[in-house]
């Protein structure tokens, strides 16, 4: 099988894998469709150097994560602002639409998973959304799996904790 033929057949393996986690990291449609098409594009172009030590979906996930990495330290210097203006948003339509008030506690939880660092977010994520594996995680991230354990507990704590004094958690994430 020649070069461009096994990689079609990982693009179609992974990229609704790749566009989740990327989707998860910055929160947006389209941007997410551009790091995972950059992601792709990169592992294209270095195919050649891929020496086979990690599993193709580690390299191509970690591609993933270091683009949302970049995206997300953009993004932070212009969005401060625009997260008090969400903030402010989201408690008035809250106050004033009970019937969507599961899709508001999405948006609240979503906004928490945004204030998280990005390696706490992208362990959360490859974790809970991705169920991957510790061991696999710390490669991705390129930690040792004890670190990665002990980031996602705390991570989950985090979230747990600030979500409960923001009065949207009632034991609702008890069980994560």
């Amino acid at each position: 099988m020649e070069k461009k033929e096994k990689f079609d057949k990982f693009y179609r393996e992974y990229r609704e894998k790749l566009y989740s986690v990327a989707f998860r990291m910055v929160g947006n449609q389209e941007d997410a469709i551009d790091i995972v098409q950059e992601s792709f594009t990169k592992a294209f172009q270095k195919w050649d150097s891929f020496r086979g030590e990690a599993k193709f979906y580690t390299w191509i996930y970690r591609i993933v994560i270091n683009l949302s990495y970049d995206y997300i330290r953009r993004r932070k210097k212009i969005k401060t602002g625009e997260i008090e203006e969400n903030v402010v948003r989201i408690k008035e339509k809250i106050e004033s639409d009970k019937m969507v008030i599961l899709k508001d506690i999405k948006k609240e939880i979503q906004k928490e998973i945004e204030n998280l660092t990005p390696k706490q977010k992208s362990i959360f994520i490859l974790k809970t959304y991705e169920e991957l594996p510790y061991k696999e995680i710390a490669r991705i991230v390129k930690s040792k799996e004890g670190t990665v354990k002990a980031t996602y507990f705390q991570t989950v704590e985090k979230l747990r904790r600030n979500l409960k004094n923001k009065g949207v958690l009632k034991n609702v994430m008890q069980e994560i």
